[in-house]
């Protein structure tokens, strides 16, 4: 039940809530922080407790269900332990929206990065980022499911009032797959799959319509690490799919896929791309070149991130607005 409020549809098909409006009896709408093509996100308030938490809404009647998946994951990570995911609070459902009530949290890696001075953290910032956003992807491939939207806009750090501001926290599950059968078994691949996810960041078996594995994962983490390093994707500029596909591919053979990075970025992405459908990634290879080449730039990982007090780009964080929720935001592509 969701209290005594009439709720209506928005003129996107979705629920329209108002500051004030009551959910559950219990959790009073603060304000919207966003909304896409898949939802809405509200800040909400316990009434019980003053704790604010940010809740997920979506059409009962959408055809598009995502907030399912978001649960599912989001409550398997947790029973195993997941190091980098938001916690359900509550969940529910009416004949107008389902919801989700689940930890807020603090600025995407997204626009944390943009913030600083060319677009990009100082290296220890940028490393030790990566090394959190990849044990994220760990935990989910070994639940048994692929994220299949890595990207800056889909990580975020947890709230400095929460003392959480060094955590790095993975979002958005609407795209997830599970990789593994009822017997823990790799699914055959399909013969084709539609494109998923966002062209800046997909990986070239999605431009190709094959089935996405842990690698490519893998590979999309790559390309959110050359963004949070250098400031941008060499193909940043390039807008048509298959023009980005083509660049993706060159980039390789020129060398341009890890030039200007550290050293250790050309083993990584040559190692991602050596992986097949059926590998499993050796996870502790890629962090061994990253923590090497923290020793090498003299990075520490309990030295302060930029966002944080001593932080190389404190000031520049600190100016930005509060934390919302932006899916326009390289918005993903989804073909069924």
């Amino acid at each position: 039940m969701c209290g005594c409020v009439n709720f209506e549809m928005g003129d996107e098909g979705l629920p329209t809530l108002n500051p004030g409006d009551m959910i559950k009896q219990q959790y009073m709408v603060n304000k919207k922080l966003g909304e896409g093509g898949f939802g809405a996100v509200y800040m909400v308030q316990d009434a019980k407790t003053g704790q604010k938490h940010a809740m997920k809404v979506e059409g009962a009647k959408d055809p598009i269900q995502v907030l399912k998946m978001e649960v599912v994951v989001l409550t398997e990570c947790m029973q195993r332990g997941g190091r980098h995911v938001c916690k359900i609070i509550d969940r529910g459902r009416n004949n107008i929206f389902n919801y989700v009530i689940m930890t807020l949290v603090g600025q995407s890696l997204q626009d944390l990065r943009k913030a600083c001075p060319g677009g990009k953290f100082s290296m220890g910032t940028a490393l030790c980022a990566g090394i959190q956003c990849l044990e994220a992807i760990e935990d989910m491939h070994q639940i048994g499911y692929l994220h299949r939207d890595v990207k800056p806009g889909n990580f975020a750090i947890g709230r400095e009032e929460n003392g959480e501001q060094r955590k790095v926290i993975i979002l958005d599950f609407g795209l997830a797959r599970k990789y593994l059968n009822a017997r823990g078994q790799i699914r055959t691949p399909r013969s084709a799959a539609g494109f998923r996810g966002t062209v800046r960041y997909a990986p070239l078996n999605c431009h190709h319509s094959r089935e996405l594995s842990r690698k490519d994962d893998l590979e999309t983490w790559y390309y959110q690490q050359l963004e949070i390093t250098l400031g941008k994707v060499p193909w940043a500029n390039v807008g048509d799919k298959d023009e980005v596909m083509r660049y993706k591919e060159n980039a390789r053979r020129t060398g341009e896929i890890s030039r200007d990075c550290p050293q250790q970025f050309a083993p990584i992405i040559q190692y991602i791309d050596g992986l097949k459908y059926w590998d499993a990634p050796d996870y502790n290879y890629i962090y061994g070149l990253l923590r090497q080449c923290m020793q090498q730039r003299q990075c520490r990982e309990q030295d302060p991130y930029d966002w944080e007090k001593g932080g190389q780009h404190r000031n520049q964080t600190q100016m930005l607005p509060a934390p919302g929720y932006n899916p326009h935001a390289g918005a993903p592509i989804v073909n069924f």
